[in-house]
Order: structure tokens, then C-alpha cells, then sequence
């Protein structure tokens, strides 16, 4: 039977490899994507098709950030997933080396908030969540 001290100490590798892993930024995610599902979540592909712009979407539980973007990207790219709704986790940032863009190949860039989405939110709930920020830097796709 094995002491405390020797439980511990088997378990210092594996807390010291947790300890030294980056954030997930860059990894795959899903949007939500509205309650009737009658319009399709795009998807990479057919934002760059049609000359689509990001889609964003912060509270996102499956990244450390909790913001996952979906970006429009060629077919063959990076992060050109064909699912609808696949993007990949991003954070706000300063700096690409806050991307960690060799490994990503994300950049740190603005990421601009629809003005007709925003006309269409009342004052209050808009003054509430955004205040007067209507864009921000995110590690994104470079453009």
C-alpha cells in the first residue's frame, strides 16, 4: 500500500503538465445558433462565398475565453470547417503574440459588432452589454 507522500508525489507530473498547457485558442467550436433553427448557421465556407463578415459569440462554454468565432475562410484553409456553426476559440487580445499566431496563425484584430444588430437592440439592453463599445480586438482569422 502506497503512503500519502507517495500519492502526491505521482500526481505532481500530471498537476505540472496541466500547469504548463496554453489556452485553447484556436481550437474548434460551435455557435448557437437562435432557438428555431428555420436559418442555417453558416459555416466558413459560405461566409467567404457570399463576402460574409465573423460571427461572434461570447458565454461560449466549450472555450477557456469563452468567445468562439466563425470566420469566413477559403475551401482547404485552417479553419474552413464545412459544418454549420464551426468556428474556433478566441480571446480578447492585444498583440498577435497574445494569439500565439506561429502555432494559430490567428492575429490580433478588431472585431466589428453589426451596426443593424445593434440598431436593433433596445437602448437599455445595448447600454447594458455593450455600453459604448461597438468593436474590440479578438485573436481572428488574418483578412
Amino acid at each position: 500500500m502506497r503512503g500519502p507522500l507517495q500519492k502526491i508525489l505521482a500526481l505532481v507530473p500530471l498537476a505540472a503538465l496541466a500547469a504548463c498547457q496554453g489556452p485553447d485558442v484556436g481550437q474548434s467550436c460551435t455557435i448557437s445558433w437562435g432557438q428555431d433553427n428555420t436559418v442555417p448557421a453558416p459555416t466558413p465556407v459560405s461566409l467567404y462565398a457570399s463576402g460574409g463578415g465573423d460571427y461572434f459569440e461570447s458565454g461560449n462554454l466549450a472555450c477557456d475565453g469563452l468567445v468562439c468565432i466563425v470566420s469566413p475562410e477559403a475551401p482547404g484553409t485552417r479553419y474552413a470547417c464545412t459544418d454549420q456553426g464551426c468556428g474556433y476559440c478566441s480571446k480578447s487580445c492585444i498583440s498577435n503574440d497574445d494569439c500565439y499566431e506561429s502555432k494559430t496563425g490567428l492575429v490580433c484584430r478588431q472585431i466589428v459588432l453589426d451596426p443593424v444588430f445593434l440598431d436593433q437592440l433596445d437602448p437599455v439592453t445595448r447600454d447594458r452589454y455593450l455600453s459604448q463599445i461597438q468593436f474590440s480586438s479578438y485573436c481572428a482569422t488574418p483578412r
